[in-house]
């Protein structure tokens, strides 16, 4: 197994473990946050990926490489909204516990500096930031189906059954929501963008 198979493996089992102390503690509910679902994501996207790799399977490495692109970017919001934005309405037991941090910073961090240090330069095509914007997209179409259809109780949030409180429609109305939808949506593809222009610079050739 190379280094690199064994950061990632590495990674993949901090993300499974930071999901399963999440769900131990507050149950399955947890799998309604996005926080949860992107660490879902990106453990599930290394296995797959070390697991072809350690049977040399034949791999289309760009297209891989762009798909992979898109699994950074969701759990690069993880780690950005969390920061500026819900952490410092967080309780400090919440904030200071190792399974916040894997979710919230480790696991993010480490699939960022994965992709843009162990991937090769000039993966991604120049429309792929709004490919990768799909993921976002159809969790905020799920927030709002769940806070006004099925009303499934999420642990820990104030604003349940919407995950958070951008996205309580109920509480702030439409055009609030929309208003912070739309510009998280900006943010992202500025991010995005941001990743295709620095791995232009940075990466195996």
């Amino acid at each position: 197994m190379s280094h690199r198979q064994r950061y990632r493996s590495l990674l993949a089992a901090l993300g499974i473990l930071g999901v399963s102390l999440q769900i131990a503690k507050d149950g399955w509910g947890m799998l309604l946050y996005y926080t949860v679902l992107s660490n879902i994501l990106v453990f599930s996207f290394l296995i797959f990926i070390v697991l072809l790799e350690s049977k040399r399977h034949t791999l289309n490495q760009d297209r891989l490489l762009r798909l992979k692109g898109g699994v950074t970017m969701a759990i690069t919001i993880t780690f950005v909204i969390y920061h500026f934005l819900l952490a410092p309405l967080v309780k400090p037991e919440d904030f200071w516990n190792i399974r916040n941090f894997l979710v919230h910073y480790i696991v993010p961090i480490g699939m960022i500096l994965d992709t843009i240090i162990l991937d090769k330069k000039n993966s991604y095509r120049i429309f792929d930031p709004f490919r990768w914007t799909i993921v976002p997209l159809f969790y905020s179409f799920f927030a709002l189906f769940n806070g006004l259809v099925t009303k499934l109780p999420i642990p820990g949030a104030t604003d349940s059954p919407f995950p958070y409180f951008f996205t309580n429609v109920s509480k702030y109305g439409w055009t609030s929501v929309l208003t912070n939808s739309l510009a998280i949506f900006i943010g992202y593809l500025l991010f995005g963008y941001g990743l295709l222009l620095l791995k232009k610079f940075i990466g195996k050739k």
